[in-house]
């Protein structure tokens, strides 16, 4: 028998070579880790676990031609004693790399040089990218369906700008899930429509009343209550700050930026004014609709709160849609549709209407019009 490393000649059934030591019996099943998986070395005397989280692509200049170049990010951490414990660390790379997420907007931006189309496409995306908007700030891992179907619902353009939009957010959601900062492209679940969509979605009036019931004595109702008389996108009302809020006026001056939602007024209606009394008295600045401890609550958290205020009131809010989308049929984005549904039933000037909910449908007629405070209270009095 000859030794499988150095080849001399070793007695029959040896475990070692007597001469260079190597291991004779080496397991023929041995697999070798998958591309992406990470490696590890040695650094000096501790063992390091690397892998691979993304890349990015930036464009240069080369002789005059504009050409891509690829950059690699990584994730590393050493100090292992053994190369085992660094191998059985590699997985959590990954997992500490998802919980450092991006915006919508840097995700966009990260993803824009790496698409190969041409200006025409990619100018068409920009233009779409822009009713995006009301998402930008949003940590991209945080955003969920009824996010981007009210951002679709509220683009003012025609079927193919909201098509672009349904496209542009599953390449977004293709380039973040190899990438680790996604797991569903819920994209693809999106619906382009058209239309008034303001009562798909709206809370029936026996939910609104038992919410209405409910406060002071579950917690989160107040908040539901207010979205539903205020018409405030989810990450619009937990934007709003103490400042934002004119006490005289009984108004907030808040909302997305975008050209029919920015900085838009909204006076608050007698049946929430209680609330908001309460949320503001004794406050200088921060937010209005905050955490229990006084910081900004996040959109997680209110979801949360949302579902079990509507579970505490009783209202059946089961899961509807296609598999790997479900969603519930009321979701905290109801209360901005309840407020428009609201509206419907009272008197008032569409401009003024349009001015309280900022949505976009008739953004020209809001910008050549004007709307006075008294006009806007006339309204929201009625609801």
């Amino acid at each position: 028998m000859k030794c499988r490393k150095c080849r001399a000649e070793i007695p029959d059934e040896s475990k070692f070579c007597m001469s260079c030591g190597a291991q004779q019996d080496v397991s023929q099943n041995t697999k070798a880790r998958g591309n992406g998986t990470g490696s590890v070395f040695k650094r000096g005397k501790t063992w390091t676990a690397c892998r691979v989280i993304g890349y990015t692509t930036e464009i240069i200049e080369v002789d005059g031609q504009q050409k891509k170049k690829l950059h690699k990010t990584t994730r590393s951490k050493g100090g292992f004693k053994t190369k085992k414990e660094a191998l059985e660390y590699l997985p959590k790379l990954t997992t500490e790399a998802g919980k450092k997420s991006i915006t919508w907007q840097k995700m966009y931006d990260a993803w824009r040089p790496t698409h190969r189309a041409g200006k025409s496409t990619m100018d068409c995306y920009a233009a779409a990218e822009r009713y995006f908007r009301p998402v930008w700030p949003i940590p991209f891992d945080r955003i969920d369906i009824d996010d981007l179907q009210e951002c679709l619902d509220d683009c003012p353009k025609g079927k193919r700008t909201r098509e672009n939009m349904k496209a542009l957010a599953g390449l977004l959601y293709k380039y973040a899930i190899p990438r680790h900062m996604a797991t569903l492209n819920i994209g693809q679940y999106l619906i382009v429509g058209g239309g008034d969509v303001s009562e798909r979605a709206a809370l029936p009036n026996d939910a609104l009343e038992a919410i209405r019931e409910a406060v002071g004595r579950v917690h989160g109702a107040d908040y539901v209550l207010a979205e539903c008389y205020l018409g405030f996108r989810p990450s619009e009302l937990l934007a709003l700050d103490t400042r934002d809020y004119d006490r005289k006026e009984k108004a907030f001056t808040g909302g997305a930026k975008t050209d029919a939602g920015r900085d838009r007024v909204v006076t608050v209606s007698p049946k929430i004014q209680p609330i908001i009394d309460r949320l503001t008295r004794d406050k200088i600045s921060g937010p209005v609709f905050c955490a229990p401890d006084g910081s900004a609550m996040t959109i997680e958290q209110y979801r949360a709160m949302f579902y079990s205020v509507l579970d505490a009131c009783g209202v059946d809010n089961p899961l509807e849609g296609p598999k790997g989308a479900k969603r519930h049929r009321y979701t905290p984005h109801s209360c901005r549709h309840t407020f428009a549904t609201l509206m419907k039933r009272v008197e008032g000037t569409d401009k003024d209407k349009l001015a309280l909910i900022g949505h976009t449908s008739n953004e020209m007629l809001r910008h050549y019009q004007d709307v006075s405070l008294d006009d806007l209270r006339r309204v929201t009095d009625a609801l």
